[in-house]
């Protein structure tokens, strides 16, 4: 496995790859397994939710996803893993049915680490893919961070930005720039 580069959406070079439209994928494919591989290792180095093949240079359409485990503490205090996590790989993916209904949510993208802005979606999606074996799944009612993040990779595949779905682009920010401690003369 290996730890690929992001692509950034404030580089113009970059940006030229990740606005493409991305081919389908002509399955079974043998290289498939390394790169689904990488891009994982690649996902979890950067603390991400979801990664699009198009994001480490590739502009196929693929897209992983990993739910993170949750966890309950116990009155001792140690942490007790209730559900895993559960990752995703999505080969082709179609949303062929949505809600209708909208939601804002705050939204990042490791193309453009530490930024966030309010985002609206579907609040759930139902969406066609293949796995790696070439197999058809149909995911029903995807929502809360599943279907987000489905809503935000598929985006990637059709060369749609994150910033671009912005309707109030004042709440795009550098949550970075919040978390940085004042000066001590500032700490009033």
């Amino acid at each position: 496995m290996a730890i690929r580069r992001i692509l950034r959406i404030d580089d113009a070079e970059d940006r030229k790859i990740l606005k493409m439209q991305c081919r389908p994928v002509k399955l079974p494919d043998r290289n498939l397994k390394q790169l689904v591989a990488d891009m994982f290792e690649t996902m979890h180095a950067a603390n991400g939710v979801g990664l699009a093949a198009p994001q480490v240079g590739i502009p196929i359409q693929l897209c992983i996803i990993e739910i993170p485990a949750e966890y309950e503490e116990r009155p001792d205090g140690s942490l007790v893993e209730v559900a895993p996590a559960e990752p995703y790989v999505l080969i082709n993916p179609r949303i062929v049915k949505m809600s209708g209904e909208e939601v804002m949510r705050d939204e990042g993208c490791l193309s453009l680490p530490g930024w966030y802005g309010m985002v609206p979606r579907q609040t759930w999606v139902t969406v066609e893919f293949q796995d790696l074996s070439g197999k058809h799944h149909r995911l029903r009612r995807a929502d809360g961070l599943l279907g987000w993040a489905i809503q935000h990779e598929v985006d990637h595949l059709n060369g749609i930005l994150f910033t671009e779905r912005i309707r109030d682009l004042s709440t795009l920010r550098d949550i970075t720039k919040e978390r940085e401690p004042q000066p001590a003369e500032a700490q009033g």
